[in-house]
């Protein structure tokens, strides 16, 4: 049997994997009922969603758009893009606190689809970002997961060797992508399971 290469380095996915992000929950919260669905759909589950994801939109142009698309929300998308957001994206408490002792044995890094704005705003707010050794963030380089561009870049820019590497994510298209490239991959549809399956892959 041919012996699996040990693992050096763990990169992690951001939402729902260390940062809470909830759309549906935020929604049923802060919209008028007969304006949640609509709202929903227009917004977060739109092409232009994933172009500020992309880095090809901003945020004034986004807001214009869905003002023009969903209305009678005006206010709360205003509200959304100049605040909430930057409010929502919580860290994962008990998942966050795993990366000390996983610094001490791997090189940690983040590959991630994120606005800019909202990332800017965690990575200086939050100190556990200092324990990665790099990110690959999708704004910053116009890509987007599950395309395997944004794999290639993860690799090429900190020399990594796919084989000694795993890549933690809640999406499965976005696993299936790193394992093409030969990166190992756990899928992680709930949050709260990431130290046990963590441990089980890395015993």
């Amino acid at each position: 049997m041919e012996k699996r290469m040990s693992i050096k380095n763990i990169v992690f996915d951001l939402g729902r994997v260390l940062i809470k992000f909830e759309p549906k929950e935020y929604t049923e919260k802060n919209i008028p009922e007969e304006k949640r669905e609509a709202f929903y759909n227009g917004i977060f589950g739109s092409d232009e969603w994933q172009m500020l994801d992309r880095g090809t939109l901003s945020y004034e142009e986004a807001k214009k758009i869905f003002k023009e698309r969903v209305s009678g929300v005006d206010k709360e998308i205003d509200r959304l893009f100049d605040a909430d957001l930057f409010e929502i994206l919580q860290p994962i408490e008990e998942n966050v606190k795993l990366l000390p002792e996983l610094k001490k044995k791997y090189n940690l890094y983040i590959l991630s689809n994120f606005h800019q704005p909202a990332f800017e705003h965690i990575f200086k707010k939050y100190d556990f970002f200092r324990l990665f050794d790099g990110h690959t963030v999708s704004c910053y380089y116009y890509l987007l997961k599950p395309e395997k561009e944004i794999y290639d870049t993860l690799i090429e820019k900190f020399n990594l060797i796919p084989e000694e590497t795993v890549f933690i994510d809640d999406t499965k298209v976005n696993i299936e992508a790193c394992e093409k490239k030969g990166i190992r991959g756990i899928h992680l549809p709930d949050y709260t399971e990431l130290e046990q399956k963590l441990e089980e892959f890395l015993k």
